[in-house]
């Protein structure tokens, strides 16, 4: 089975650093290493090179450095596609040269919680397994390691000796640049991520970033302050996720809004304060000397100018590089580690505390005409719904099992346990993890609405009637502004026969 953990090696051998910069290729989700990415630029200017492999497509001037770039496609035998503004150049190290990997469009920055490296079929996505070092799982994701060591080992190309020919053949066209020396090139450099917001374009200096994720469902948070558009989920943490827009004070597209399509989610953290940032599309991972980060324009006002490190002049636009430490004041950081600690989502430690305040944090989520809650210290993570897979023989409450990061849990289609119609699932429909006896179990509900503080003078017994049947399975009711929330009682959901039986689909990856 492709999904069976090697003994040999571990992801550790291939992503020492533990994050993969992702990108497609044919639909399908590749990564390499990010420490072994120099840059990633955006596909432009590359000139053809007479003589050349058919698999390198040219070089490009980075810099006045030239750089051989690859079609990846080609490279790995799939059928070459023309051009698209999503296409993107990833300049790595392969046998002492930087040499660019043109790809389909670069996905995320992925931080790897789960370094099992499960083998590879023969074929994946038409790419040979000759060139993959294994699979792994990001969330609910697998994807495919590529080794370069295997692209250059190939038998099949001398490349090694393609790839300094190219080089050598372009400085013979005049394209390089040799005003730097070889000493200066890599001292006091800076590795930015660039993105859109709006009609500007900013930066962060990589070192800051976690991780690079897609916008996740986003759950509105009471009494937050105006730069929070609420909190996100991700791998059992809720984060904070701040609105640049009113931070930074910039005029949304015309066309789209604040918010497109495209959006991402950059995770930080700023002092005390770990959180994410939305933005309206990663563009370019770029290397840029400190001498040529410009001062920023002094028409900015002085709190706005402060926030920047400066100004760097690509090709084609402006790129403002903030200053990651100023974007929070230290008042800011104790609000975001506020809102943590008010929704019971810190360390361990801070739970049983929080459980003696006059306050209960529930997750509030939506089935019928109805809103059910659960207290959020009894929920691990929420997620959108994904590939469910149905077992055969199965009781009639268990709608399939799921492969959570290597771990199967068994999954209850609450609408069916409460005797509701079956309604397939939308794309507001979540699946909320929690633990029903000694089982972690995915509970499919309609919609997660928002995470509340109730105080417990509100609290008050369940009503003899519901217009779903959830009687018997409801501990408490709140009465709030936005409507009535009933309380759920997990160890109530399943009888003792039941729970028995929903043992007997959990399971672990191996070791």
């Amino acid at each position: 089975m492709a999904s069976t953990a090697t003994e040999e090696r571990t992801a550790r051998d291939v992503v020492p650093s533990g994050q993969l910069v992702t990108f497609t290729l044919d639909g399908v989700e590749f990564g390499l290493d990010i420490a072994k990415v120099q840059e990633i630029t955006q596909r432009f200017n590359i000139t053809p090179v007479p003589g050349a492999p058919s698999f390198v497509v040219g070089v490009l001037n980075l810099r006045g450095q030239i750089i051989p770039v690859i079609d990846s496609r080609r490279r790995f035998h799939l059928t070459p596609t023309q051009p698209t503004p999503k296409n993107r150049v990833i300049v790595i190290d392969l046998a002492g040269q930087a040499t660019g990997l043109q790809v389909d469009a670069v996905s995320e920055v992925v931080k790897l919680d789960d370094f099992s490296l499960r083998e590879t079929p023969p074929l994946v996505a038409g790419v040979r397994s000759d060139y993959l070092a294994g699979m792994v799982l990001a969330g609910s994701r697998l994807i495919t390691l590529i080794d370069l060591d295997k692209i250059l080992d190939s038998q099949e190309f001398g490349q090694k000796e393609a790839i300094n020919q190219g080089a050598a053949t372009a400085s013979s066209f005049g394209l390089t640049d040799h005003s730097l020396g070889d000493d200066e090139e890599d001292t006091d450099t800076l590795t930015f991520i660039t993105f859109g917001l709006g009609h500007e374009n900013f930066g962060l200096n990589l070192e800051f970033v976690e991780e690079i994720v897609e916008l996740p469902p986003i759950t509105k948070v009471p009494d937050a302050p105006d730069y929070v558009l609420g909190v996100i989920c991700i791998r059992d943490k809720v984060l904070p996720l701040l609105d640049l827009f009113q931070m930074f004070d910039v005029e949304p597209s015309e066309q789209e809004g604040h918010h497109t399509e495209e959006d991402m989610v950059i995770l930080l953290t700023i002092g005390n304060a770990r959180l994410g940032v939305v933005v309206n599309g990663i563009q370019e991972i770029i290397r840029v000397k400190n001498k040529d980060i410009l001062p920023a324009p002094q028409t900015l006002k002085e709190t706005e100018s402060a926030r920047l490190e400066g100004v760097v002049m690509r090709t084609d636009r402006m790129v403002s590089i903030l200053r990651v430490v100023e974007i929070l004041s230290h008042e800011d950081q104790q609000k975001l580690a506020n809102i943590g600690q008010e929704l019971g989502i810190q360390a361990l430690d801070n739970l049983e505390s929080s459980s003696s305040s006059e306050e209960i944090s529930i997750i509030a989520f939506q089935l019928g005409h109805e809103v059910f809650g659960l207290e959020l210290q009894e929920v691990r993570e929420i997620i959108m719904v994904g590939m469910i897979t149905p077992v055969p023989r199965a009781p009639s409450f268990i709608q399939g099992v799921l492969n959570l990061r290597g771990e199967i849990i068994p999954v209850i289609d609450l609408r069916s346990r409460f005797g509701l119609e079956y309604q397939e699932p939308t794309d507001l429909s979540r699946i909320i993890v929690t633990p029903i006896g000694d089982v972690f179990t995915g509970l499919i509900v309609d919609a997660v609405t928002e995470v509340k503080n109730i105080d417990k003078k509100l609290l008050e017994p369940p009503p003899r009637v519901t217009s779903v049947g959830a009687n018997a399975y409801i501990t408490q009711v709140a009465r709030t502004d936005s409507g009535v929330i009933f309380l759920l009682l997990l160890r109530q959901l399943l009888t003792d026969s039941e729970n028995n039986q929903l043992g007997t689909f959990q399971g672990k990856k191996k070791d």
